[in-house]
């Protein structure tokens, strides 16, 4: 009989495609039209789409099933059998050869079938299926607190990536109005070159930096629309190139840094460090379950069946029985587990007291710059007003030629660079803002909370 190696191949073919893993298509669209983007919708978005808290919640869920399969080793297990066989033992002849006929030999054929179910309940194992429980339902814990501290992080990388948009938007227009003021400066430098009152350097700086402003207005609409697909991938919805933060940096400018902070209390209270306090409260459930190993193990079984040649005359049989297994020596393995156990339990607990001593400084540094970020801005605002106005008198001066060039060209750099870092001021306070709060771990959930 020929091999159907035809139909083999068929099915690995099948199987093969069955596991062939497919992402879904990733397109990146430009609308004609600016797409509008609130906060609070990205923040809905990104809880439902955002593909590292899909990945979180599916972890948890493993986590969850691993809890209840090590709940199942307090439960009886029950098997149940069918056998069915068929024996023959052939009869050999004196001269040395066997026949199939009745004079040489005959073919004795036996019939067997059995059926039952049997069933096993562990009695006592040293407390080591308490300690796997407790186990994995530590680990589970650590799950859902390290969905937490994965929800904290996607909210300040969200946050971050929508300030951002915020501030390029903002940099659009002041780079717009400082290439508008830079236009006019190279023609009031040209003209005054062209009537002999300007050197040709100034006048070709000032063309320059014209250039310059005009690039600047190009390279931060470059950066919005890269900052956007950013923005896509962070609140897991489609790539689109066009949109439009509606909200205004100053109109969510947030109240003052809270003063003085617990940095202890809340270090502990940070999803962070309560996950590397979960993983060592697992770490000693396995002492427990590797202690076991020096217990004696007890367990019931019981069995139930009928056998026989055939179906009508199948006899009963049944078995119940109590075993107890002593472990005598096993080359030291139950007691070196033991202590393993023991040193990783004492590297969980050092990990977690060393995350919680790291996780104080990072409050305490989150803290200081989102508090100096929140002062500056206030000092920004003078340079900006400061600068604006002496603008406009050295501007003024100039035309007159009351000024020369490179006081000029000074105060409108001045000016230009206020403005500029006015913007960056604003946005650094709300990027600090969403540090802090990373660090504290505020999550997303938190977010929703808080807009609704």
């Amino acid at each position: 009989m020929k091999f159907p190696y035809g139909i083999l191949a068929v099915v690995f073919l099948g199987l093969a495609g069955c596991l062939t893993v497919r992402l879904p298509e990733a397109k990146v669209t430009r609308s004609s039209e600016p797409v509008d983007v609130v906060w609070g919708g990205l923040v809905r978005q990104a809880l439902m789409q955002n593909p590292d808290l899909q990945n979180a919640r599916a972890l948890v869920t493993s986590s969850r099933r691993s809890r209840d399969i090590a709940f199942g080793d307090y439960l009886p297990s029950v098997d149940g059998n069918l056998e069915r066989g068929v024996s023959r033992n052939g009869g050999g002849s004196s001269g040395g050869t066997s026949s199939s006929s009745g004079t040489g030999g005959s073919d004795k054929t036996r019939e067997s079938l059995s059926l039952g179910v049997s069933a096993t309940q562990p009695i006592f194992n040293g407390f080591g299926t308490t300690g796997s429980w407790l186990k994995a339902r530590k680990v589970l814990e650590a799950s859902e607190l390290s969905y937490l501290a994965t929800s904290a992080d996607v909210r300040y990388r969200l946050r971050a990536s929508y300030v951002d948009l915020m501030r390029l938007a903002r940099l659009v227009e002041v780079y717009e109005r400082i290439a508008g003021r830079r236009k006019d400066n190279a023609e009031l430098v040209r003209l005054r070159y062209d009537a002999g009152r300007e050197n040709v350097g100034s006048a070709l700086r000032a063309e320059a930096i014209s250039s310059q402003a005009f690039f600047d207005v190009d390279s931060s609409k470059r950066r919005q629309e890269s900052q956007a697909l950013r923005l896509a991938r962070e609140s897991g919805g489609s790539f689109e190139v066009s949109i439009r933060v509606v909200e205004e940096m100053e109109k969510v400018m947030p109240e003052a840094a809270p003063a003085s902070p617990d940095y202890a209390r809340l270090s502990e209270d940070a999803p962070g460090v309560e996950q590397l306090l979960k993983t060592a409260e697992a770490a000693k459930a396995e002492i427990v379950t590797a202690q076991s190993s020096v217990w004696p193990q007890v367990e019931g079984n019981a069995q139930y069946g009928n056998t026989g040649t055939r179906a009508a005359d199948l006899g009963n049989e049944g078995m119940l029985a109590l075993k107890m297994s002593v472990p005598f020596f096993n080359g030291g393995k139950n007691v070196e587990g033991i202590a393993k156990a023991k040193a990783d339990y004492d590297a969980a607990r050092e990990a977690a007291e060393s995350a919680r001593d790291e996780k104080i400084a990072q409050l305490a540094e989150a803290w200081a710059l989102y508090s100096d970020a929140a002062e500056n801005v206030e000092v920004r605002r003078k340079f900006l007003e400061s600068s604006r106005k002496r603008a406009e008198i050295v501007r003024a001066q100039y035309t007159s030629g009351l000024a020369s060039f490179q006081d000029f060209d000074i105060a409108e750099q001045e000016y230009a660079d206020s403005e500029r870092n006015y913007v960056e001021g604003l946005s650094n306070v709300l990027v600090m803002k969403a540090k802090w709060e990373q660090t504290m771990g505020k999550t997303l959930e938190d977010a929703l909370n808080e807009i609704s």
